[in-house]
C-alpha cells in the first residue's frame, strides 16, 4: 500500500506545489517555508532516492544553465503512483482529523 512518513509525505507535497521547478534548492526551501524548520542536504537526498525507489517520483537532469560554467539542475517530478499516495495520505489525515474543532487559545 501507500505508507509515508510524515517526512516523505512533505517532501511529495513540496514537489507537487512546486510544479516543475522541484530540484534540491527549491524542496528544501519551501520544506522550510511548510514547516519553519530547516532539512539538511543528506537527509533530503536519502528521502528522495527512497522516494525515487518506491516508485513515487522521477528525476530528470535539466538542461544547462544558459551561462558560462551552467550545471545542470537533477528535477524532481511526481509519478501517477505517487500522486495516489498523496491523494491515499490525503484521505487518510481528511478522516483522522474528521470533526476535530479547534481549540482556543
Amino acid at each position: 500500500m501507500y505508507k509515508l512518513t510524515k517526512h516523505q509525505e512533505l517532501i511529495l507535497l513540496a514537489i507537487w506545489k512546486l510544479a516543475g521547478n522541484a530540484y534540491i534548492v527549491s524542496v528544501r526551501k519551501y520544506f522550510k517555508e511548510i514547516t519553519g524548520e530547516t532539512i539538511n542536504t543528506g537527509s533530503l537526498c536519502n528521502t528522495l532516492t527512497s522516494l525515487i525507489k518506491k516508485g513515487y517520483i522521477e528525476s530528470k537532469d535539466s538542461e544547462p544553465l544558459a551561462q558560462q560554467g551552467g550545471r545542470r539542475k537533477v528535477m524532481y517530478f511526481l509519478t501517477p503512483v505517487g500522486k495516489k499516495a498523496l491523494n491515499h495520505a490525503y484521505k487518510i489525515q481528511r478522516l483522522t482529523w474528521d470533526g476535530f474543532v479547534k481549540f482556543s487559545s
